[in-house]
């Protein structure tokens, strides 16, 4: 299975099962947002001791079809690294490799949830239900 790291699996807990049978990924814009010292700390060692979780960045072309689709859903609050996530988890689905993804965002949460790709909660129980956000009309 791919599974596809925030960067608040690094910062929102102590620890994180780790499985030699998977592969995990973070995008780089994930890794920039650990910046405090024990998260970084925990982000260095994860790195170091386990080779199957690399960084690992979407193609544009992914991540502009993330833009799209988000936009679709009046969804305007997702940040680069958001993005990079979404990105992430939609190439593995068209890959058609099993997936999950990890994250206390809600926006993130949301926009899989609408797509049917499997997500878990790190420290936050996670959404159970979709929402739609208004679109702004000019």
């Amino acid at each position: 299975m791919r599974v596809i790291l925030d960067s608040a699996v690094f910062i929102n807990t102590d620890s994180f099962p780790f499985d030699a049978r998977d592969e995990y990924v973070m995008p780089s814009a994930c890794e920039e947002e650990v910046k405090e010292r024990v998260a970084k700390l925990r982000l260095d060692t994860a790195l170091d001791q386990h080779s199957n979780f690399t960084i690992t960045d979407p193609c544009s072309s992914s991540v502009l079809s993330v833009r799209r689709y988000a936009a679709a859903q009046g969804n305007t609050r997702l940040s680069l690294a958001d993005e990079a996530v979404l990105a992430l988890a939609f190439e593995s689905v068209e890959r058609k490799e099993k997936v999950m993804v990890y994250t206390d965002d809600y926006s993130i949460q949301n926009a899989l949830k609408w797509a049917h790709v499997p997500f878990s909660g790190i420290q936050q129980k996670g959404i159970t239900q979709k929402r739609r956000f208004a679109t702004r009309r000019k």
